[in-house]
C-alpha cells in the first residue's frame, strides 16, 4: 500500500521459519503478496540465491527494497554482494547490529571504522548500507547514546538506519522525536507494536497494542521517510496470519 509517497512492506524475518527451501521462499513470496503488500525485505531466507529472489520479484510484483545480509559478506564479498543486490532491484544492503563487537563506544566506533570501506563501497554503487538498531543501542554513555555514538562516526551519506519503532520506545526513546531529529540518516522503518502481558512489556501485531502509529507514520511521512517494514520478531499465532493483522489494521489506520 502506499500514502503520499509512503510505501508499506513486510519484513520476511516474520516467516523465516516457512523459508527453510528455496519453494518454501517461492510460496511463502506468493502469500505475501496476497495479503497485499507492495514490497518486502529479505531476510532469514538463507537458501534463496538471488536468481530465485529475482525469480520471485518479477512473478509476484513484489519490490525487494532491502535485505538484512551476513557481516562477513558485506566485509568482504562486497562486490558480489553488491552485483546480487541490484540484480534484483534492491535499493540496500542492510546488517542486523553490530554483532559481537562490544556494546560500549569503543564497539560503536571500531564497527564503524570495519565497515568504512564496504559502506563507502555500497553508496559508490548506488545503493544505501542500512543499520537495524535494537534496544541496546540507545544505552547511554555519558551524554551518548550507542546509537549516536554510531551515527556520528560514520559517514553521513554512507551509513543509514533501518529504524525500529518498537525497540526504540523499549529503550525509553520518543521515536517521533528521534525521527525528526535523525531523519536525514533513516533509510526505513520497521513496524511493530508494544503489549504489557503478565507485567512483561512484549512484541504485538501493529495496531493492537500501546504505541501510537498514528503519530509516528505522520511524523514519517512529514520527514520524508518512504519505506515501512512489518516485522515481528514473535508471533503467537500463524506468521502469515500476522502479517495480515498488521496490514488490516495499517490500511485502516494510516494507508488506505
Amino acid at each position: 500500500m502506499e500514502k503520499t509517497g509512503m510505501r508499506l512492506g513486510a519484513q520476511l524475518y516474520t516467516v523465516r521459519e516457512y523459508m527453510k527451501t528455496r519453494e518454501d521462499f517461492k510460496n511463502t513470496m506468493r502469500k505475501t503478496a496476497a495479503i497485499g503488500y507492495g514490497c518486502v525485505q529479505v531476510s532469514g531466507a538463507a537458501d534463496a540465491p538471488a536468481e530465485t529472489i529475482k525469480e520471485m520479484r518479477d512473478e509476484t510484483g513484489m519490490d525487494v527494497i532491502i535485505t538484512h545480509s551476513p557481516a562477513d559478506r558485506i566485509l568482504h564479498d562486497t562486490d558480489k554482494l553488491i552485483e546480487e543486490h541490484i540484480s534484483y532491484g534492491a535499493k540496500a544492503i542492510g546488517i542486523g547490529s553490530i554483532g559481537a563487537y562490544s556494546h560500549d563506544p569503543d564497539g560503536y566506533k571500531r564497527f564503524c571504522s570495519d565497515f568504512a570501506a564496504a559502506a563507502e563501497k555500497i553508496r559508490s554503487a548506488g545503493l544505501v548500507f542500512s543499520y537495524h538498531n535494537h534496544r541496546f543501542e540507545f544505552e547511554k554513555y555519558g551524554d551518548k547514546t550507542g546509537i549516536e555514538i554510531l551515527l556520528e562516526n560514520s559517514d553521513p551519506e554512507a551509513l543509514k538506519m533501518t529504524f525500529d519503532t518498537y525497540w526504540a520506545v523499549a529503550g525509553g526513546v520518543d521515536p517521533c522525536k528521534f525521527i525528526r531529529d535523525h531523519k536525514d540518516r533513516i533509510f526505513c522503518t520497521h513496524l511493530k507494536d508494544m503489549t504489557v502481558k503478565d507485567d512483561k512489556q512484549t512484541m504485538i501485531e501493529v495496531g493492537d497494542g500501546n504505541m501510537n502509529f498514528e503519530a509516528i507514520l505522520q511524523t514519517c511521512c512529514e520527514c520524508g521517510i518512504k519505506y515501512h517494514f512489518v516485522e515481528q520478531d514473535i508471533v503467537t499465532m500463524n506468521a502469515f496470519d500476522s502479517l495480515q493483522r498488521s496490514y488490516r489494521n495499517l490500511t485502516e489506520m494510516y494507508f488506505g
